[in-house]
């Protein structure tokens, strides 16, 4: 009976001896300020090829920000769509387009009463953005429209 008590303490005690020393802190590039959610003002402007709606993106995030349309279909009196997006630096004064700084795919929901919102995800980031790598993506906002063609989507965009 005593055997039985003994073995599993002492498989215990190797088991904690051999776990390792704890974990170093966070080093300073995952500070809580990095993982706060980042969120930007979108102005999209829609048009007829793709990329579909592009336009500046203000706040946390700043630069041009476009949204290419892989797919779309109606279910009920929604509108489901997928797409991928790319933020790219942005220079509003000479309105310059700069190299690609983030990217990732989402996929998302148009309601009839014109309201849209999606979720994706970073698939992309450039230097000085990669700890933004595989962060989830919000966006949400509203389309107004010309008739029956859509003219601007302003909206919030969240890097969380």
């Amino acid at each position: 009976m005593r055997r039985l008590l003994v073995l599993p303490a002492l498989a215990i005690a190797l088991l904690l001896a051999c776990r390792g020393p704890e974990p170093l802190p966070l080093s300073p590039p995952e500070t809580a300020e990095l993982k706060k959610p980042l969120i930007g003002t979108m102005a999209l402007v829609f048009h007829f090829d793709n990329p579909i709606w592009r336009g500046p993106i203000s706040g946390d995030i700043d630069g041009w920000i476009e949204f290419t349309s892989v797919g779309g279909w109606a279910r009920g009196k929604a509108w489901l769509f997928a797409e991928t997006w790319e933020i790219k630096a942005y220079d509003p004064g000479t309105e310059e387009i700069g190299p690609v700084l983030l990217s990732g795919t989402d996929e998302g929901v148009v309601s009839p009463n014109s309201d849209y919102r999606m979720n994706g995800v970073v698939t992309y980031a450039a230097d000085g953005w990669t700890h933004l790598l595989g962060r989830n993506v919000h966006a949400s906002g509203y389309i107004t429209w010309i008739g029956e063609d859509p003219e601007t989507a302003p909206g919030e965009f969240r890097i969380n």
